[in-house]
Order: structure tokens, then C-alpha cells, then sequence
């Protein structure tokens, strides 16, 4: 084997760890950009000292295995017992099943509370005693301002600004008949 051929393949097998090791050790595309520089440094090492049935097989091998490779470290990492938590269809049920503080948060849709902080637009709101963080739907409150829960979000309470509600002795008894 020439040696122009070792220096590409070991080149390559490098660029295969990296790709590995941004895999394992996520280090924000460090590594995926250092082994695309090793593919690519390969490649040219075969175009220059290669025939042109080598570099046709680089570059095809380069096209083809790179996104490959890609797509199998995709897979590989949905399937992993890390996102198992997080991942509805994993879990064998929806998200408020898997945490179930999310199902404790859907409770308060529709009860009334009263902002405790400045809303701006994040702030903490007391549902029945209880101070709960929550998100306007773009506007600003004051503190002791009446709202509402109108959602709840990828575990963020959404609320919007209400009449304060009225006393019991204003209520007709005679609607409830």
C-alpha cells in the first residue's frame, strides 16, 4: 500500500474517532468541525497523489459515509437512556407522565391568582397560596395585579390580566339553579 493511502486512511480513522468523541463528549462542534477538516485533508491527500479511480472512491466515500455517519450517530442518540426522560414516545406515555410536577402545573389553567412580583414579562404569580413563576403573554404587570392561567407550556405558566374577581355576596345564587 502507497504511503500517500496510509496517511488518507489514518486521516480518516481519526476523523471517525472525533466524530465519535463529539458524540460522547459533546463539545459543541469542536470536534465535528475537526473531523470534516480530517475527511476533507484525506480527500486531497488522495486527489493529489492518488489515480483517478482512487479519487473518484475518496470523493464518493467522503459523500456517502460522511452523512451516513451522521445520520447513525442521530439514531444512536435518540435511542439512549438519557433522553428516555424527556422523549414522550420513549417514556411510553406523554411528557406530564414522565414528570409528573408538569401535571401538578396543567391543574392551574383557568384559576385566578394574583402577580406577587413585577410581571416583565416573567415574574411570580400566588395561585391559592401557592407562588407559582410564571409568563405574560407579552405585557407588563404590576404586583397585586388579578390574573389568570390561560396555559400551560413546556412547563411555563401562561397568564393574562383579569378583573379582580367579585365578592360572594355580589353573586345572584339564583344563576346557579
Amino acid at each position: 500500500m502507497e504511503t500517500y493511502l496510509i496517511v488518507a486512511v489514518v486521516l480518516a480513522g481519526v476523523g471517525v474517532a472525533l466524530m465519535f468523541g463529539e458524540f460522547a463528549f459533546p463539545t459543541g462542534g469542536i470536534f465535528l468541525v475537526g473531523a470534516l477538516a480530517l475527511f476533507a485533508v484525506a480527500v486531497g491527500v488522495v486527489l493529489y497523489h492518488g489515480s483517478r479511480v482512487e479519487a473518484t472512491v475518496a470523493v464518493a466515500a467522503f459523500c456517502v459515509g460522511v452523512p451516513a455517519m451522521g445520520w447513525g450517530l442521530v439514531q444512536a442518540w435518540k435511542t439512549l437512556a438519557i433522553r428516555r426522560g424527556l422523549d414522550p414516545d420513549a417514556a411510553g406515555g406523554s411528557i406530564t407522565q414522565a414528570l409528573p410536577e408538569l401535571s401538578e402545573l396543567d391543574q392551574l389553567k383557568g384559576q385566578t391568582g394574583k402577580t406577587v412580583t413585577p410581571m416583565r414579562p416573567a415574574g411570580a404569580v400566588l395561585f391559592g397560596g401557592r407562588r407559582i413563576d410564571a409568563l405574560t403573554e407579552g405585557m407588563m404587570l404590576d404586583p397585586g395585579v388579578w390574573v389568570r392561567c390561560v396555559d400551560v407550556k413546556a412547563g411555563r405558566v401562561i397568564v393574562r390580566r383579569v378583573d379582580a374577581p367579585g365578592e360572594l355576596s355580589d353573586m345572584d345564587l339564583n344563576e346557579l339553579k
